[in-house]
Protein backbone atom coordinates (compact mmCIF):
# COMPACT_ATOMS: atom_id res chain seq x y z
CA UNK A 1 0.00 0.00 0.00
CA UNK A 2 3.15 2.17 0.41
CA UNK A 3 4.38 3.67 -2.82
CA UNK A 4 5.87 6.87 -4.72
CA UNK A 5 3.91 9.93 -5.72
CA UNK A 6 4.32 13.53 -6.49
CA UNK A 7 2.84 15.84 -4.73
CA UNK A 8 3.83 19.56 -4.70
CA UNK A 9 3.78 20.37 -1.40
CA UNK A 10 6.42 17.97 -0.29
CA UNK A 11 9.51 16.30 -2.01
CA UNK A 12 9.18 13.26 -3.52
CA UNK A 13 9.39 10.19 -1.51
CA UNK A 14 7.53 7.08 -0.19
CA UNK A 15 4.65 7.95 1.81
CA UNK A 16 0.80 6.47 2.46
CA UNK A 17 -2.11 8.95 1.57
CA UNK A 18 -5.36 8.00 3.13
CA UNK A 19 -8.67 9.78 3.24
CA UNK A 20 -11.73 9.53 5.34
CA UNK A 21 -14.90 10.15 4.24
CA UNK A 22 -18.76 10.37 5.56
CA UNK A 23 -22.02 11.45 3.87
CA UNK A 24 -25.49 10.05 3.41
CA UNK A 25 -27.49 8.25 1.15
CA UNK A 26 -30.53 9.41 2.93
CA UNK A 27 -31.87 12.53 3.71
CA UNK A 28 -31.18 11.87 7.95
CA UNK A 29 -27.67 11.44 7.37
CA UNK A 30 -26.06 14.20 7.65
CA UNK A 31 -22.30 15.82 8.59
CA UNK A 32 -21.07 14.50 5.59
CA UNK A 33 -16.68 15.51 5.35
CA UNK A 34 -13.72 14.19 4.31
CA UNK A 35 -10.24 14.61 5.70
CA UNK A 36 -6.76 13.67 4.23
CA UNK A 37 -4.05 12.19 5.62
CA UNK A 38 -0.14 11.89 5.14
CA UNK A 39 1.89 9.20 6.77
CA UNK A 40 -0.08 9.77 9.88
CA UNK A 41 -0.64 13.50 9.56
CA UNK A 42 -3.84 15.50 9.13
CA UNK A 43 -3.19 17.60 5.75
CA UNK A 44 -6.76 18.65 5.69
CA UNK A 45 -10.21 18.17 6.95
CA UNK A 46 -13.22 20.21 5.74
CA UNK A 47 -17.06 19.76 6.37
CA UNK A 48 -19.21 19.48 2.85
CA UNK A 49 -21.87 21.89 4.68
CA UNK A 50 -18.85 24.75 4.31
CA UNK A 51 -18.31 24.35 0.81
CA UNK A 52 -22.16 22.86 -0.88
CA UNK A 53 -23.58 25.87 1.71
CA UNK A 54 -26.44 23.63 3.51
CA UNK A 55 -26.31 23.71 7.12
CA UNK A 56 -25.99 19.87 8.15
CA UNK A 57 -25.17 18.86 4.49
CA UNK A 58 -28.38 16.19 4.97
CA UNK A 59 -28.29 13.53 2.28
CA UNK A 60 -24.95 14.91 0.64
CA UNK A 61 -22.17 12.88 -0.51
CA UNK A 62 -18.83 14.72 0.25
CA UNK A 63 -18.08 15.35 -3.36
CA UNK A 64 -16.95 19.15 -2.56
CA UNK A 65 -15.04 18.09 0.24
CA UNK A 66 -12.97 15.18 -1.34
CA UNK A 67 -12.14 17.78 -4.11
CA UNK A 68 -10.81 20.51 -1.78
CA UNK A 69 -8.68 17.73 -0.07
CA UNK A 70 -6.88 16.63 -3.57
CA UNK A 71 -6.81 20.22 -4.40
CA UNK A 72 -5.12 21.55 -1.05
CA UNK A 73 -2.99 18.55 -1.78
CA UNK A 74 -2.29 19.10 -5.09
CA UNK A 75 -2.75 15.32 -5.90
CA UNK A 76 -5.29 13.35 -8.20
CA UNK A 77 -7.84 10.32 -6.72
CA UNK A 78 -5.69 7.69 -7.95
CA UNK A 79 -2.72 9.08 -5.43
CA UNK A 80 -4.80 8.10 -2.94
CA UNK A 81 -3.97 4.77 -1.06
CA UNK A 82 -7.10 3.91 1.04
CA UNK A 83 -10.70 5.67 1.51
CA UNK A 84 -12.24 4.36 5.17
CA UNK A 85 -15.40 5.36 5.80
CA UNK A 86 -18.13 4.48 8.49
CA UNK A 87 -20.58 1.67 7.03
CA UNK A 88 -19.28 -1.68 8.59
CA UNK A 89 -23.25 -3.08 8.72
CA UNK A 90 -24.28 -2.34 5.38
CA UNK A 91 -22.45 -4.70 3.35
CA UNK A 92 -23.21 -2.91 0.03
CA UNK A 93 -21.13 0.75 1.74
CA UNK A 94 -18.13 -0.21 -0.26
CA UNK A 95 -20.27 -1.00 -3.48
CA UNK A 96 -22.38 1.47 -3.85
CA UNK A 97 -19.49 4.51 -2.37
CA UNK A 98 -17.06 3.22 -5.30
CA UNK A 99 -19.81 4.03 -7.65
CA UNK A 100 -20.06 7.13 -6.80
CA UNK A 101 -16.15 8.17 -6.77
CA UNK A 102 -16.21 7.04 -10.24
CA UNK A 103 -19.07 8.56 -11.40
CA UNK A 104 -18.05 12.13 -9.99
CA UNK A 105 -13.95 11.57 -10.40
CA UNK A 106 -13.43 8.88 -12.52
CA UNK A 107 -11.56 6.76 -10.03
CA UNK A 108 -12.66 4.66 -6.74
CA UNK A 109 -9.76 3.61 -4.24
CA UNK A 110 -9.04 0.74 -2.52
CA UNK A 111 -12.49 1.31 0.35
CA UNK A 112 -12.56 0.00 3.57
CA UNK A 113 -15.38 0.12 6.35
CA UNK A 114 -15.17 0.89 10.53
CA UNK A 115 -18.06 0.68 12.54
CA UNK A 116 -19.78 4.08 13.17
CA UNK A 117 -19.00 4.03 16.67
CA UNK A 118 -15.69 3.21 16.20
CA UNK A 119 -14.94 5.96 13.84
CA UNK A 120 -16.14 8.24 17.18
CA UNK A 121 -13.74 6.55 19.35
CA UNK A 122 -10.97 6.98 17.07
CA UNK A 123 -11.61 10.63 16.32
CA UNK A 124 -11.18 11.55 20.13
CA UNK A 125 -8.05 9.47 21.44
CA UNK A 126 -6.02 10.10 18.79
CA UNK A 127 -6.20 13.73 19.30
CA UNK A 128 -6.17 13.89 22.68
CA UNK A 129 -2.44 13.55 23.59
CA UNK A 130 -3.19 10.57 25.72
CA UNK A 131 -1.13 7.52 25.83
CA UNK A 132 -3.91 5.23 27.53
CA UNK A 133 -7.68 6.31 28.32
CA UNK A 134 -11.04 5.32 28.07
CA UNK A 135 -13.05 6.31 25.36
CA UNK A 136 -16.72 6.84 25.06
CA UNK A 137 -19.22 7.27 22.06
CA UNK A 138 -23.10 8.63 22.69
CA UNK A 139 -24.80 9.54 19.80
CA UNK A 140 -28.17 9.08 17.92
CA UNK A 141 -27.37 6.57 16.33
CA UNK A 142 -25.01 5.08 13.26
CA UNK A 143 -24.48 1.41 12.06
CA UNK A 144 -27.06 0.39 14.03
CA UNK A 145 -25.42 1.54 18.20
CA UNK A 146 -26.07 4.61 19.87
CA UNK A 147 -22.51 4.43 22.05
CA UNK A 148 -19.66 2.53 22.92
CA UNK A 149 -17.19 1.97 25.52
CA UNK A 150 -13.67 1.48 24.74
CA UNK A 151 -9.77 1.26 26.19
CA UNK A 152 -7.15 3.03 23.92
CA UNK A 153 -3.30 3.05 24.20
CA UNK A 154 -0.93 4.64 22.00
CA UNK A 155 0.85 0.80 21.38
CA UNK A 156 -2.76 -0.98 21.44
CA UNK A 157 -5.53 0.88 19.51
CA UNK A 158 -8.51 0.40 20.12
CA UNK A 159 -10.35 -2.25 22.64
CA UNK A 160 -14.33 -1.77 22.58
CA UNK A 161 -15.66 -3.44 25.65
CA UNK A 162 -19.00 -2.62 25.46
CA UNK A 163 -22.07 -0.69 22.89
CA UNK A 164 -24.89 0.24 23.29
CA UNK A 165 -28.31 -0.44 20.83
CA UNK A 166 -29.84 2.15 18.71
CA UNK A 167 -32.90 1.28 21.12
CA UNK A 168 -31.14 2.40 24.13
CA UNK A 169 -29.77 5.62 22.72
CA UNK A 170 -29.41 9.32 24.64
CA UNK A 171 -28.84 11.29 21.64
CA UNK A 172 -32.10 9.98 20.61
CA UNK A 173 -33.92 11.09 23.66
CA UNK A 174 -32.59 14.67 23.64
CA UNK A 175 -33.49 14.83 19.96
CA UNK A 176 -36.67 13.91 20.68
CA UNK A 177 -37.24 16.70 23.78
CA UNK A 178 -35.97 18.69 20.84
CA UNK A 179 -38.55 18.32 18.60
CA UNK A 180 -41.11 18.58 21.55
CA UNK A 181 -39.64 21.71 22.17
CA UNK A 182 -40.32 23.27 18.70
CA UNK A 183 -36.63 23.22 17.83
CA UNK A 184 -35.36 21.32 14.90
CA UNK A 185 -33.86 17.96 15.95
CA UNK A 186 -30.18 17.03 15.06
CA UNK A 187 -28.99 20.76 14.56
CA UNK A 188 -30.97 22.54 17.28
CA UNK A 189 -30.03 20.48 20.41
CA UNK A 190 -27.83 23.36 21.67
CA UNK A 191 -30.93 25.48 21.73
CA UNK A 192 -32.52 23.39 24.17
CA UNK A 193 -29.07 23.37 26.18
CA UNK A 194 -29.05 27.27 26.58
CA UNK A 195 -33.14 27.75 27.14
CA UNK A 196 -32.91 25.26 29.82
CA UNK A 197 -30.51 27.44 32.02
CA UNK A 198 -34.05 29.41 32.18
CA UNK A 199 -36.14 27.33 33.62
CA UNK A 200 -36.76 24.73 36.78
CA UNK A 201 -36.22 21.14 36.17
CA UNK A 202 -39.52 20.15 38.16
CA UNK A 203 -40.54 17.86 35.20
CA UNK A 204 -39.79 13.84 35.93
CA UNK A 205 -38.97 12.22 32.52
CA UNK A 206 -37.55 9.63 34.48
CA UNK A 207 -40.65 7.42 32.24
CA UNK A 208 -38.36 8.11 29.54
CA UNK A 209 -34.64 8.92 30.40
CA UNK A 210 -33.07 7.19 33.78
CA UNK A 211 -30.09 6.11 35.25
CA UNK A 212 -29.26 2.28 35.82
CA UNK A 213 -26.26 -0.07 37.12
CA UNK A 214 -25.18 0.09 33.44
CA UNK A 215 -25.57 3.69 32.98
CA UNK A 216 -29.04 4.18 31.41
CA UNK A 217 -32.42 3.06 29.91
CA UNK A 218 -34.24 5.18 27.43
CA UNK A 219 -37.70 3.83 26.63
CA UNK A 220 -37.86 4.22 22.90
CA UNK A 221 -41.65 4.23 22.40
CA UNK A 222 -41.72 7.62 23.27
CA UNK A 223 -39.99 8.59 20.07
CA UNK A 224 -40.82 7.90 16.68
CA UNK A 225 -38.79 5.05 14.78
CA UNK A 226 -36.62 5.27 12.29
CA UNK A 227 -39.34 5.33 9.41
CA UNK A 228 -39.02 9.55 10.00
CA UNK A 229 -37.38 10.89 6.60
CA UNK A 230 -36.88 14.37 7.71
CA UNK A 231 -35.87 16.89 10.45
CA UNK A 232 -39.03 18.50 10.62
CA UNK A 233 -41.81 15.53 10.96
CA UNK A 234 -41.92 14.89 14.59
CA UNK A 235 -39.40 13.33 16.22
CA UNK A 236 -41.89 12.56 19.52
CA UNK A 237 -44.61 9.56 19.67
CA UNK A 238 -48.30 10.49 20.91
CA UNK A 239 -47.09 8.72 24.14
CA UNK A 240 -45.07 11.58 24.72
CA UNK A 241 -47.73 14.03 24.21
CA UNK A 242 -49.81 12.38 26.41
CA UNK A 243 -47.70 12.34 29.34
CA UNK A 244 -46.37 16.17 28.61
CA UNK A 245 -49.37 17.97 26.72
CA UNK A 246 -49.19 19.74 24.02
CA UNK A 247 -45.69 20.47 22.52
CA UNK A 248 -44.53 23.80 21.27
CA UNK A 249 -45.26 24.67 17.82
CA UNK A 250 -42.55 26.65 15.76
CA UNK A 251 -42.77 29.81 16.62
CA UNK A 252 -44.63 29.27 19.70
CA UNK A 253 -44.11 31.48 22.83
CA UNK A 254 -41.25 30.03 25.37
CA UNK A 255 -43.21 30.08 28.32
CA UNK A 256 -42.33 28.33 31.74
CA UNK A 257 -43.94 25.43 30.85
CA UNK A 258 -41.30 24.70 28.22
CA UNK A 259 -38.41 26.38 29.99
CA UNK A 260 -38.93 23.96 32.59
CA UNK A 261 -39.20 21.18 29.97
CA UNK A 262 -35.84 22.48 28.68
CA UNK A 263 -34.30 22.60 32.20
CA UNK A 264 -35.96 18.77 33.14
CA UNK A 265 -33.95 17.37 29.55
CA UNK A 266 -30.99 18.85 30.37
CA UNK A 267 -30.78 17.80 33.88
CA UNK A 268 -31.80 14.45 32.88
CA UNK A 269 -29.28 14.30 30.01
CA UNK A 270 -26.42 14.99 32.90
CA UNK A 271 -27.89 12.50 35.44
CA UNK A 272 -27.70 9.49 32.60
CA UNK A 273 -24.12 10.77 31.02
CA UNK A 274 -23.04 10.92 34.47
CA UNK A 275 -24.14 7.45 35.35
CA UNK A 276 -22.38 6.15 31.75
CA UNK A 277 -19.48 7.26 32.31
CA UNK A 278 -19.33 5.62 35.62
CA UNK A 279 -20.17 2.39 35.00
CA UNK A 280 -17.63 2.91 32.21
CA UNK A 281 -14.90 3.49 34.45
CA UNK A 282 -16.19 0.68 36.87
CA UNK A 283 -15.34 -1.45 33.56
CA UNK A 284 -11.36 -0.04 34.00
CA UNK A 285 -9.17 -2.52 36.40
CA UNK A 286 -7.57 -0.49 39.28
CA UNK A 287 -4.40 1.08 38.48
CA UNK A 288 -4.75 1.04 34.89
CA UNK A 289 -3.38 4.22 33.32
CA UNK A 290 -6.48 4.79 31.23
CA UNK A 291 -8.74 5.40 34.82
CA UNK A 292 -6.85 8.91 34.50
CA UNK A 293 -7.96 10.17 30.78
CA UNK A 294 -11.32 10.13 29.49
CA UNK A 295 -12.16 10.76 25.83
CA UNK A 296 -15.71 11.79 24.05
CA UNK A 297 -17.24 11.91 21.41
CA UNK A 298 -20.67 11.69 19.25
CA UNK A 299 -22.95 14.13 18.90
CA UNK A 300 -24.21 14.23 22.85
CA UNK A 301 -20.72 14.63 23.86
CA UNK A 302 -21.31 18.77 21.68
CA UNK A 303 -23.44 19.34 25.23
CA UNK A 304 -20.70 21.36 26.31
CA UNK A 305 -23.13 21.69 29.80
CA UNK A 306 -23.08 18.11 30.44
CA UNK A 307 -18.93 18.20 29.96
CA UNK A 308 -18.69 20.82 32.51
CA UNK A 309 -20.64 18.63 34.91
CA UNK A 310 -18.45 15.67 34.59
CA UNK A 311 -15.78 17.51 35.21
CA UNK A 312 -16.87 18.67 38.36
CA UNK A 313 -17.51 15.48 39.40
CA UNK A 314 -13.69 14.63 39.63
CA UNK A 315 -14.34 11.37 38.67
CA UNK A 316 -11.62 11.46 35.58
CA UNK A 317 -8.31 13.79 36.30
CA UNK A 318 -8.01 14.55 32.84
CA UNK A 319 -10.81 15.32 30.08
CA UNK A 320 -10.50 15.64 26.32
CA UNK A 321 -14.04 15.93 24.21
CA UNK A 322 -13.44 15.64 20.61
CA UNK A 323 -13.99 19.50 18.78
CA UNK A 324 -15.58 17.72 15.92
CA UNK A 325 -18.27 15.20 17.94
CA UNK A 326 -20.51 15.09 15.68
CA UNK A 327 -21.00 12.83 12.81
CA UNK A 328 -18.95 15.97 11.36
CA UNK A 329 -15.85 14.18 12.68
CA UNK A 330 -16.09 10.81 11.11
CA UNK A 331 -14.25 11.24 8.43
CA UNK A 332 -11.70 12.53 10.82
CA UNK A 333 -11.83 8.94 13.03
CA UNK A 334 -12.15 7.09 9.75
CA UNK A 335 -8.79 8.56 8.78
CA UNK A 336 -7.44 7.98 11.68
CA UNK A 337 -8.67 4.10 11.98
CA UNK A 338 -7.09 3.49 8.33
CA UNK A 339 -3.90 5.04 9.28
CA UNK A 340 -3.25 3.22 12.75
CA UNK A 341 -3.83 -0.31 10.57
CA UNK A 342 -1.67 1.07 7.83
CA UNK A 343 0.91 1.06 11.14
CA UNK A 344 1.68 4.34 10.56
CA UNK A 345 2.61 6.61 13.76
CA UNK A 346 -0.41 9.04 14.04
CA UNK A 347 0.33 12.91 14.69
CA UNK A 348 -2.08 14.40 16.79
CA UNK A 349 -3.27 17.93 15.52
CA UNK A 350 -1.85 20.67 17.09
CA UNK A 351 -4.90 22.91 15.94
CA UNK A 352 -8.43 22.63 14.56
CA UNK A 353 -7.44 25.02 11.86
CA UNK A 354 -7.73 22.20 9.39
CA UNK A 355 -9.66 23.85 6.37
CA UNK A 356 -8.55 24.83 3.19
CA UNK A 357 -5.46 27.58 2.12
CA UNK A 358 -6.86 30.65 1.70
CA UNK A 359 -4.30 32.85 -0.32
CA UNK A 360 -4.40 36.76 -0.05
CA UNK A 361 -4.38 36.61 -3.95
CA UNK A 362 -7.73 34.89 -3.34
CA UNK A 363 -8.93 37.88 -0.49
CA UNK A 364 -7.75 40.44 -3.11
CA UNK A 365 -9.57 38.83 -5.96
CA UNK A 366 -13.22 38.64 -3.84
CA UNK A 367 -12.40 42.15 -2.68
CA UNK A 368 -11.97 43.53 -6.22
CA UNK A 369 -14.94 41.54 -7.74
CA UNK A 370 -17.55 43.24 -5.00
CA UNK A 371 -15.65 46.62 -5.42
CA UNK A 372 -15.24 47.42 -2.01
CA UNK A 373 -12.65 49.78 -0.36
CA UNK A 374 -10.60 48.26 1.56
CA UNK A 375 -7.24 49.50 3.96
CA UNK A 376 -4.12 47.11 4.13
CA UNK A 377 -3.27 46.58 7.68
CA UNK A 378 0.21 45.87 9.36
CA UNK A 379 -1.13 44.61 12.42
CA UNK A 380 -4.79 43.44 12.29
CA UNK A 381 -4.82 42.11 15.83
CA UNK A 382 -3.84 45.69 17.53
CA UNK A 383 -6.06 47.61 15.07
CA UNK A 384 -9.35 45.08 16.21
CA UNK A 385 -8.76 45.45 19.15
CA UNK A 386 -8.61 49.42 18.89
CA UNK A 387 -12.44 48.81 17.10
CA UNK A 388 -13.75 46.14 19.89
CA UNK A 389 -12.64 48.26 22.89
CA UNK A 390 -14.69 51.31 21.57
CA UNK A 391 -17.73 48.96 21.17
CA UNK A 392 -17.45 47.90 17.44
CA UNK A 393 -18.49 44.45 16.08
CA UNK A 394 -15.53 42.81 13.85
CA UNK A 395 -16.09 40.37 11.70
CA UNK A 396 -12.32 38.25 11.23
CA UNK A 397 -11.27 36.32 8.86
CA UNK A 398 -7.52 34.70 9.19
CA UNK A 399 -5.56 31.51 7.72
CA UNK A 400 -7.32 28.48 7.29
CA UNK A 401 -10.82 27.87 8.56
CA UNK A 402 -11.48 25.21 11.54
CA UNK A 403 -12.94 22.05 11.44
CA UNK A 404 -15.71 20.96 13.49
CA UNK A 405 -19.23 23.62 14.91
CA UNK A 406 -16.94 26.20 16.98
CA UNK A 407 -15.59 29.40 14.93
CA UNK A 408 -12.08 29.01 17.17
CA UNK A 409 -10.30 32.35 16.04
CA UNK A 410 -10.37 32.08 12.28
CA UNK A 411 -13.77 32.54 11.24
CA UNK A 412 -15.05 34.27 14.23
CA UNK A 413 -17.35 37.42 14.77
CA UNK A 414 -15.78 39.71 17.92
CA UNK A 415 -17.16 41.98 20.26
CA UNK A 416 -16.07 43.26 23.98
CA UNK A 417 -17.30 41.41 26.48
CA UNK A 418 -17.98 43.85 29.08
CA UNK A 419 -20.86 45.88 27.02
CA UNK A 420 -23.93 44.46 28.83
CA UNK A 421 -26.14 45.27 25.60
CA UNK A 422 -23.32 43.24 23.54
CA UNK A 423 -25.41 39.53 23.64
CA UNK A 424 -28.50 41.56 22.57
CA UNK A 425 -27.02 43.38 20.25
CA UNK A 426 -25.27 40.67 18.36
CA UNK A 427 -28.34 38.46 18.67
CA UNK A 428 -30.17 40.42 17.19
CA UNK A 429 -28.53 42.52 14.38
CA UNK A 430 -25.58 40.24 13.42
CA UNK A 431 -26.85 36.49 14.05
CA UNK A 432 -31.07 37.35 13.90
CA UNK A 433 -31.17 34.12 16.44
CA UNK A 434 -33.29 33.79 19.58
CA UNK A 435 -32.32 36.17 22.38
CA UNK A 436 -31.59 33.48 24.52
CA UNK A 437 -28.89 32.26 23.22
CA UNK A 438 -25.72 32.66 24.63
CA UNK A 439 -22.16 33.55 23.85
CA UNK A 440 -18.42 32.10 24.64
CA UNK A 441 -15.84 34.00 25.54
CA UNK A 442 -12.24 33.61 23.90
CA UNK A 443 -9.41 34.48 26.78
CA UNK A 444 -5.63 33.70 26.75
CA UNK A 445 -4.92 30.90 29.01
CA UNK A 446 -2.85 31.86 31.63
CA UNK A 447 -5.59 34.46 32.62
CA UNK A 448 -8.36 31.71 32.32
CA UNK A 449 -8.54 30.91 36.21
CA UNK A 450 -9.24 34.46 37.07
CA UNK A 451 -12.52 34.23 35.59
CA UNK A 452 -13.47 30.92 35.83
CA UNK A 453 -13.05 27.42 37.82
CA UNK A 454 -11.16 25.74 35.41
CA UNK A 455 -8.32 24.29 37.86
CA UNK A 456 -5.83 25.07 34.93
CA UNK A 457 -7.90 22.95 32.82
CA UNK A 458 -7.29 24.15 29.01
CA UNK A 459 -10.05 24.43 26.63
CA UNK A 460 -8.61 25.57 23.26
CA UNK A 461 -11.82 23.69 21.44
CA UNK A 462 -15.04 25.63 23.36
CA UNK A 463 -16.25 21.72 24.34
CA UNK A 464 -16.96 22.44 27.95
CA UNK A 465 -18.84 25.09 29.85
CA UNK A 466 -17.18 26.24 33.40
CA UNK A 467 -18.71 28.15 36.20
CA UNK A 468 -17.83 31.59 37.13
CA UNK A 469 -14.65 31.56 39.63
CA UNK A 470 -16.76 34.47 41.76
CA UNK A 471 -20.00 37.15 41.06
CA UNK A 472 -18.04 39.70 40.22
CA UNK A 473 -16.38 38.02 36.74
CA UNK A 474 -20.74 38.68 36.11
CA UNK A 475 -20.52 42.07 36.44
CA UNK A 476 -17.30 42.58 34.57
CA UNK A 477 -18.29 40.09 31.48
CA UNK A 478 -21.76 40.30 31.22
CA UNK A 479 -21.91 39.87 27.32
CA UNK A 480 -20.16 36.37 28.15
CA UNK A 481 -21.69 34.55 31.11
CA UNK A 482 -24.98 32.63 30.97
CA UNK A 483 -27.95 33.02 33.11
CA UNK A 484 -26.75 30.39 35.00
CA UNK A 485 -22.80 31.58 35.90
CA UNK A 486 -20.98 29.42 33.45
CA UNK A 487 -20.14 30.34 29.56
CA UNK A 488 -17.84 27.79 27.13
CA UNK A 489 -14.83 29.20 27.59
CA UNK A 490 -11.85 28.90 24.46
CA UNK A 491 -8.85 29.43 26.00
CA UNK A 492 -5.87 30.77 23.92
CA UNK A 493 -2.16 30.74 24.30
CA UNK A 494 1.28 32.00 21.95
CA UNK A 495 1.05 29.57 19.37
CA UNK A 496 -2.54 29.87 18.26
CA UNK A 497 -1.39 33.42 16.43
CA UNK A 498 -2.99 36.02 15.56
CA UNK A 499 -6.20 35.44 17.69
CA UNK A 500 -3.94 35.31 20.67
CA UNK A 501 -2.47 38.69 19.68
CA UNK A 502 -5.72 40.29 19.29
CA UNK A 503 -6.32 39.15 23.31
CA UNK A 504 -3.80 40.25 24.55
CA UNK A 505 -4.08 43.54 23.23
CA UNK A 506 -7.65 43.85 24.79
CA UNK A 507 -5.78 43.04 27.76
CA UNK A 508 -3.93 45.99 27.20
CA UNK A 509 -7.04 48.33 27.03
CA UNK A 510 -9.17 47.28 29.21
CA UNK A 511 -7.24 44.98 32.02
CA UNK A 512 -9.69 41.73 30.88
CA UNK A 513 -7.86 39.67 28.25
CA UNK A 514 -11.19 38.45 27.11
CA UNK A 515 -13.43 38.95 24.00
CA UNK A 516 -16.51 37.33 22.60
CA UNK A 517 -16.12 34.84 20.26
CA UNK A 518 -18.96 34.04 18.02
CA UNK A 519 -19.71 32.15 14.99
CA UNK A 520 -18.99 34.03 11.32
CA UNK A 521 -22.21 33.28 10.45
CA UNK A 522 -26.09 33.98 10.79
CA UNK A 523 -28.74 32.51 11.92
CA UNK A 524 -29.54 28.95 9.65
CA UNK A 525 -25.84 29.58 7.87
CA UNK A 526 -22.87 27.39 7.76
CA UNK A 527 -19.63 29.32 8.77
CA UNK A 528 -18.29 31.28 6.25
CA UNK A 529 -15.11 29.47 3.97
CA UNK A 530 -14.58 32.18 1.29
CA UNK A 531 -13.35 35.61 1.38
CA UNK A 532 -16.47 36.17 -0.86
CA UNK A 533 -18.71 34.62 2.62
CA UNK A 534 -17.28 36.88 4.41
CA UNK A 535 -18.02 40.13 2.65
CA UNK A 536 -21.22 38.88 1.77
CA UNK A 537 -22.11 37.96 5.29
CA UNK A 538 -20.56 41.28 6.35
CA UNK A 539 -22.87 43.34 4.27
CA UNK A 540 -26.25 41.98 5.09
CA UNK A 541 -25.13 42.23 9.33
CA UNK A 542 -24.76 45.12 11.50
CA UNK A 543 -21.24 44.53 11.67
CA UNK A 544 -18.86 47.37 11.67
CA UNK A 545 -15.57 46.16 10.57
CA UNK A 546 -14.35 42.94 8.60
CA UNK A 547 -10.43 42.02 8.94
CA UNK A 548 -10.02 39.85 5.80
CA UNK A 549 -6.49 38.81 6.02
CA UNK A 550 -4.12 42.05 6.07
CA UNK A 551 -7.23 44.00 4.60
CA UNK A 552 -9.82 45.74 6.75
CA UNK A 553 -13.23 46.75 5.81
CA UNK A 554 -15.57 49.21 7.28
CA UNK A 555 -19.10 50.36 7.07
CA UNK A 556 -19.40 53.72 5.02
CA UNK A 557 -20.84 55.23 8.04
CA UNK A 558 -17.91 54.25 10.17
CA UNK A 559 -15.17 55.88 7.93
Amino acid sequence: MIRLVRLDMWERHLMTIQLGIHGGYTVQQHDASATLMVDGEVIIAIEEERLYRQKGAYGLLPVESITACLQEAKIDIQDIDLITMPGSTYADAPERTSSWLRHHFGWSPEIQTVNHQDAHLHSAFWQSGFRDALCISFDAYGDRLSGAIALASIDGGLKVLETRPLENSLGVFYGTMTSFLGFKPGEDEFKVMGLAAYGTPDVDLSFFLRPTRDGYFCDPSFSRDETRASQFEPFYSSKLVTKLGAPRHRGGQLDDKFKNIAASTQLALECAVQSFINYAMSLVPDGHPARSNLCLSGGVALNCSANGRVLESGIVRNLFVAPASSDRGLSLGCAFSGSHDAGEVIVAPRSQSLGPSRSVAQIEEAINLVGVSTRLIRDPSTVAADLIEKGLIVGWFQGRSEFGPRALGNRSILADPKRADMKDTLNRKIKFREEFRPFAPVMTEEASSQYFDMDAHKSPFMTVAFRTSNPEVERVLPAVIHVNGTARVQTVERSDGDIYDLVCRMGDRSGHPVVVNTSFNIKGQPIVETPLEALATFASTGMDALFLGPYLVEKSHRT
